[in-house]
C-alpha cells in the first residue's frame, strides 16, 4: 500500500506532544493481520505507553471456564483447557462488556459478558484429530479465528465433550487475552546523503524501507534496510545509530486475528484517553494520594520456627507445651 498521511481522528481527540506540536501519524502498510505506521512528535515514553496499552489493556474474548462432560483422551483436562484458552476467538467489542463492568454479578456471567462454546467429538472407528473448528459457538462472532488449531487426538472409543464459557479479558491479567502476536517499535534514522545516485538506487530496490527527504535518506525500517548489501554500503549501522530521530518511530502491530490491527490501535488510544481523563479529574480535585493503611509487623517468637499469627502453637491439643523444633539454637 502506498504510504499516506493521516491525522488522529477527532474521536481519539487531539493528542499533542510535549513540544506542543500535533502528533502526526503516517500509515506505511495495512493488511488484515498487520499495520505498520510512523508516529512523529512524541518521545520514547509515549510510544512505550501506547505499546503497553495494545499488549496488555485492549480486551479480547477467550475461553475462561470449562465444564467437562467427558474427556477420555490422553490430554489431561488442565492441558486441554490451556490449549483452548490460547486459541484466538473472534472478538466483537461492541456486543460484550468486561465481566467486572457487567451488572449481572453472576459467577459465570450472562449473555452480555460471556459467550458459550461447546464440543462433542468421538472417535467411533479410526483415530480422530480434534481441531479448533470442532468448537461450536452460540454466537458466530465469537468463533475461533482459525479452524486448524490442533487441540487433541482421539484413539478409537475416546471422546471429548464439554461446555465452555468465553469472556472478555486483558493481557495484564493473562497473556491469553493479549490481542497481538507482535507489537514493536523502532526509531527512524535520518542519514545525510553523500551520493544521490546510489541513494535513489537503494530506495528503488528496498521499497518502503527508506525514502529520500531533501538531502537526507530517511530509513524507516532499519532491519529491512540492512538486509540489502547495497544499502548497508551507503549507510552502515554506526551511521544509522548516530542519526536516530528521538521523536519519530515505526510501529509494527500484528494481530492474533481476534481484532483487526486498526481496531487494536484505536482502542489503545481510547484507553489512554480515559486514563488521562481520570488523572485530570484527580488533579482538579487535588486527590493524588491514596490513603495508606498502617502495616502491622508480626512479632517473631525467637526460638520458634513460626511467627505470631500462624495459630496458637504454644500448647498442644492436650494442654502441654509445644515441642521446640529449633534444636536449642539461640
Amino acid at each position: 500500500m502506498t504510504a499516506h498521511e493521516s491525522r488522529v481522528d477527532e474521536e481519539e481527540g487531539d493528542l499533542r506532544s510535549r513540544g506542543g506540536e500535533r502528533l502526526k501519524t503516517t500509515i506505511v502498510s495495512l493488511t488484515e493481520e498487520t499495520v505498520r505506521f510512523l508516529i512523529e512528535g512524541v518521545d520514547t515514553s509515549f510510544v512505550n505507553t501506547l505499546r503497553r496499552a495494545m499488549v496488555a489493556e485492549v480486551p479480547t474474548m477467550t475461553i475462561e471456564d470449562i465444564f467437562y462432560f467427558d474427556n477420555s483422551s490422553l490430554i489431561p483436562d488442565e492441558i486441554l483447557a490451556n490449549r483452548l484458552g490460547f486459541t484466538p476467538l473472534k472478538t466483537d467489542l461492541d456486543s460484550y462488556v468486561l465481566p467486572e463492568d457487567c451488572d449481572c454479578n453472576a459467577e459465570l456471567g450472562c449473555p452480555k459478558c460471556r459467550a458459550v462454546l461447546t464440543m462433542d467429538v468421538e472417535a467411533t472407528e479410526n483415530s480422530v484429530t480434534v481441531y479448533s473448528g470442532d468448537l461450536v459457538a452460540d454466537d458466530p462472532n465469537t468463533s475461533p479465528v482459525s479452524d486448524k488449531v490442533v487441540l487433541a487426538k482421539l484413539a478409537e472409543g475416546q471422546s471429548i465433550r464439554f461446555e465452555a464459557y468465553a469472556q472478555l479479558g486483558q493481557g495484564k491479567v493473562h497473556s491469553k487475552w493479549s490481542p497481538v502476536s507482535m507489537c514493536v517499535y523502532q526509531n527512524v534514522s535520518m542519514v545525510p546523503i553523500t551520493d544521490q545516485a546510489k541513494a535513489e538506487e537503494c530506495v528503488g530496490d528496498c521499497g518502503d524501507a527508506a525514502v529520500i527527504e531533501k538531502d537526507y535518506l530517511k530509513i524507516i525500517d532499519i532491519q529491512k534496510f540492512e538486509s540489502c548489501k547495497r544499502c548497508r554500503e551507503i549507510a552502515p549501522r554506526e551511521l544509522i545509530i548516530e542519526n536516530l530521530k528521538p521523536d519519530e518511530f515505526l510501529f509494527t502491530v500484528e494481530s492474533t486475528g481476534a481484532i483487526s490491527p486498526k481496531r487494536i490501535v484505536t482502542e489503545a488510544v481510547k484507553i489512554l484517553k480515559q486514563k488521562l481523563a481520570k488523572l485530570i479529574e484527580k488533579v482538579d480535585k487535588e486527590d493524588l494520594h491514596d490513603e495508606i493503611s498502617d502495616f502491622e509487623i508480626p512479632e517473631l517468637d525467637e526460638g520458634k520456627l513460626y511467627s505470631v499469627g500462624t495459630g496458637d502453637l504454644d500448647e498442644d491439643e492436650e494442654g502441654g507445651e509445644a515441642e521446640d523444633f529449633t534444636g536449642g539454637i539461640e
